[in-house]
């Protein structure tokens, strides 16, 4: 669903608003340490993919709420262990 400019609606608010990369650690870590020396109430969206680094599940909302049979997670498991989900 098109939400438009996220950040820039929390921005006409007074917000801080911070993007960031959502499936890194370090930046996620940084972008929390910034809120909490904000004088502004602040918000943090992270950009991710949903699924990301299982390719039957990447991008596929049905996923949101549903868990994998048994071989569906074994499967999603070994991608990840290869380092799928970097």
């Amino acid at each position: 669903m098109p939400l438009g400019d996220l950040a820039d609606k929390w921005r006409s608010f007074g917000w801080d608003a911070q993007e960031i990369d959502g499936h890194d650690h370090l930046v996620i870590i940084q972008a929390i340490d910034k809120a909490k020396n904000s004088r502004q109430p602040s918000v943090i969206i992270a950009h991710t993919i949903p699924g990301r680094g299982v390719d039957f599940m990447e991008y596929d909302y049905h996923w949101h709420g549903k868990s994998p049979n048994a071989e569906e997670a074994e499967r999603a498991l070994a991608q990840l262990s290869e380092g799928g989900g970097e």
